[in-house]
């Protein structure tokens, strides 16, 4: 959508300028303004999507609803036409991220439509779906084919760092892939932006561990975490994850590695996540 919306004069194109440097918590109230006020479709489709992220801005299923309701109602702009093919994927990732497990498999059919088979945002998500069993049958292969097809259509980096991370910390020894997490998250360690995120970190640490190199997670946490802490000074809800690093660095001081337990699965966002209170292990 970043690049086919905005004009840098408009609420609009404020928004999406924002969104391109970063700043989603800054673009949201331009979007919600250019939705609300002016009825920009594209607007209200962003404002969503953003709501959906949980990056700088909480999971918030309710606001990502009601700006998918209405971006249903509003009419198309001279430019509109591809939304058709992005609010789809809102309402897919609505279906799976809700409450209500009996969406899920509404969710996933979205996701599996020939239109979004290079698409890799799609193609990684209904992944992680194959992933854990959630709204398809869980199915290691597919998933695992589905994620290195995300990889390949993926012109950034983002996909390289969401399968590393699976590879390290998935529940399933069948599933994890130490080598090549590794392999992944350097390349994506090879991004100037990307490398300095603390999430970045996080998963560096996460995969260190998976390969039994425990000094170096342990340090390298010990930067995700001060990272976060600095980063929370713009952005104070990035703390709702500093609990789960910790409990992560006290793992690999143990020379353990991370895994998500067996009933976990990685669709909760920050706004349904409980604090990960460090327990010894007996």
């Amino acid at each position: 959508m970043l690049q086919l919306a905005g004009c840098s004069i408009t609420q609009s194109g404020k928004g999406f300028d924002l969104v391109d440097d970063n700043k989603y918590e800054e673009a949201l109230p331009y979007f919600e303004t250019a939705a609300n006020e002016d009825g920009s479709k594209s607007s209200a489709v962003m404002a969503s999507f953003l709501f959906l992220s949980d990056y700088q801005i909480p999971r918030d299923i309710e606001k990502a609803k009601e700006y998918y309701q209405l971006s249903q109602s509003l009419e198309h702009g001279r430019w509109d036409q591809y939304l058709d093919y992005f609010m789809p994927l809102a309402n897919a990732k609505i279906l799976l991220y809700d409450d209500d497990p009996g969406n899920d498999e509404e969710g996933t059919d979205i996701l599996r439509g020939d239109r979004y088979s290079e698409y890799s945002p799609a193609l990684g998500l209904l992944a992680k779906s194959y992933a854990f069993g959630k709204g398809v049958d869980k199915n290691i292969g597919i998933s695992k084919a589905l994620f290195e097809r995300s990889v390949d259509y993926d012109s950034e980096v983002y996909s390289a760092h969401h399968y590393s991370w699976f590879l390290a910390v998935h529940p399933d020894a069948e599933f994890r892939d130490g080598a090549r997490a590794l392999e992944l998250i350097q390349e994506v360690m090879e991004d100037d932006e990307e490398s300095k995120q603390a999430t970045t970190l996080d998963t560096l640490a996460a995969v260190l561990a998976e390969n039994g190199q425990f000094d170096e997670a342990v340090e390298t946490q010990k930067n995700a975490i001060d990272r976060l802490i600095e980063d929370s000074k713009d952005y104070p809800k990035f703390l709702v994850w500093k609990s789960w690093l910790e409990c992560r660095l006290k793992t690999y001081e143990k020379g353990l590695p991370w895994h998500y337990e067996s009933n976990q699965t990685p669709f909760v966002g920050s706004a349904g996540s409980q604090p990960c209170v460090w327990k010894e292990s007996p």
